[in-house]
């Protein structure tokens, strides 16, 4: 725990009860007004990453948000393929002090389309407008189709709106990926509560209306008490497991779970679809067996010559170090560490990591945790993370039926069904792609969770 962030963060929160009460009043604008600047350092010139740093100079210590904006100084948002205009959030927030502040952007952050400014707001008020130099705007020319990631929907988990709060969420995801020309869907696991049947004839009532693929692997909770393997067979991943395949999938294991699927969709990547076989974490259980690390291991070294997209549910914690401070682990205001992690040093957890070190064209996709994507407050690697280019490329897919968020005021993790819904779109260009983090709810991109992934 960071004990002089914790501080502040409690005083600014006692600071804020207090002037609610009107105990004290609140800080008193300049009479001038706020006058403010930003300014950019990008740590390199590579055209599109937003690596570096903002600063911020202020008469007025406060929060700034900081969005990209379009040519003519607006906030930047996009178009869908039906002409819907999608808002992107702020990328990243200064907290000004003594007249100053800054914040480090991280390492795959990227700059997306038709971004050509950064702009500057205290609240709803534009304080700066600043170009962004020529040579870092990027053209996103050749783009070859789109795909969405989701996980953790959890039929029969959760109750707000409606009977089955994933009936409103999972639908609302897909239909966004609908407007946005999505061409495939994968889904990281835990579809279900306890492994139940009816979840899985949920899934497939909804998935079941749409054009495009929509594929999963298992995840902890579908490999609960109720599992019933026929249920998953009739409803899971229709075309692959019957004898007559779907033009595309290329490899279905003798387990009858994992397969590889690249279609006319797909462009010539590669989709893998990896299932756990157990719903406990803890030492010596397997998640895998070695069987299927065979096979994994078989298809990774066909493929390495292709982006590879893997969907497998739980992520992996730093290979040294503190394990709780790894990919998909936070440790909270108060010192708490949610880390719920593929139990390291596991036979089959040491092998599956060494072929993610091996094989780097590879872009892991994973859920589990949760965590919503602002979350990345508390650890700069939960989204995103290729360890300092020593493994492939992990990305946290975070819940589309409940996030769970942590703060100053909620010391315990709190789940969010009904009012918050999250995911990834990715758009594939030759030599690269870009993740953008949906809040399906609100209809947004977040500009905080735009990443860019290099072809390896």
């Amino acid at each position: 725990m960071n004990i002089s962030n914790f501080f502040k963060k409690l005083l600014s929160l006692i600071v804020a009860f207090l002037i609610s009460l009107g105990v004290i009043s609140a800080p008193s604008i300049p009479e001038e007004g706020i006058k403010a600047d930003a300014t950019i350092l990008f740590s390199d010139a590579d055209p599109g990453c937003a690596a570096g740093k903002v600063s911020v100079s202020s008469n007025f210590d406060g929060t700034y948000d900081v969005y990209w904006g379009d040519a003519n100084g607006e906030k930047l948002s996009a178009v869908s393929k039906d002409g819907k205009v999608v808002p992107y959030s702020y990328f990243t927030d200064v907290a000004v002090e003594k007249g100053s502040g800054e914040q480090t952007l991280g390492e795959f952050l990227a700059i997306p389309e038709n971004a050509e400014t950064m702009l500057l707001y205290y609240g709803d008020e534009l304080l700066d407008t600043d170009a962004l130099p020529k040579e870092k705007l990027n053209a996103y020319d050749g783009e070859l189709y789109s795909f969405g990631a989701l996980s953790d929907v959890h039929f029969n988990r959760y109750s707000s709106n409606s009977d089955d709060n994933a009936s409103e969420a999972f639908p609302n995801a897909l239909n966004f990926f609908k407007e946005m020309g999505t061409t495939i869907v994968g889904v990281c696991g835990d579809l279900s509560s306890r492994g139940e049947s009816s979840a899985f004839e949920k899934f497939n009532s909804y998935a079941s209306q749409y054009s495009f693929p929509i594929f999963s692997c298992k995840g902890n909770h579908d490999c609960y008490e109720k599992f019933d393997y026929n249920a998953w067979k009739a409803n899971m991943n229709p075309g692959v497991y019957s004898e007559t395949k779907r033009d595309g999938v290329l490899d279905v294991a003798s387990n009858g779970y994992d397969f590889v699927y690249s279609g006319k969709e797909t462009k010539g990547d590669v989709f893998i679809f990896f299932s756990q076989i157990s719903s406990t974490y803890a030492p010596f259980v397997r998640l895998v067996t070695d069987e299927q690390l065979d096979w994994l291991a078989a298809q990774f070294e066909k493929y390495k010559n292709e982006r590879v997209y893997l969907f497998f549910h739980t992520f992996l914690n730093a290979p040294s170090g503190i394990g709780a401070l790894g990919e998909g682990n936070i440790v909270n205001d108060y010192g708490i560490s949610y880390a719920l992690p593929y139990f390291k040093g596991n036979e089959d957890e040491k092998r599956f990591r060494n072929l993610l070190t091996e094989y780097k064209n590879v872009t892991f996709f994973n859920g589990h945790s949760h965590l919503s994507y602002d979350m990345q407050s508390y650890n700069p690697r939960l989204n995103i993370t290729d360890y300092d280019g020593t493994t492939a490329t992990m990305v946290h897919v975070s819940s589309v039926s409940a996030p769970r968020t942590t703060s100053i005021k909620d010391p315990t993790l709190k789940s969010n069904p009904g009012t918050m819904s999250e995911g990834l779109y990715m758009t594939v260009y030759p030599e690269y792609i870009i993740v953008t983090a949906c809040d399906f709810i609100g209809g947004r991109f977040l500009a905080y969770a735009t990443y860019r992934v290099d072809k390896k």
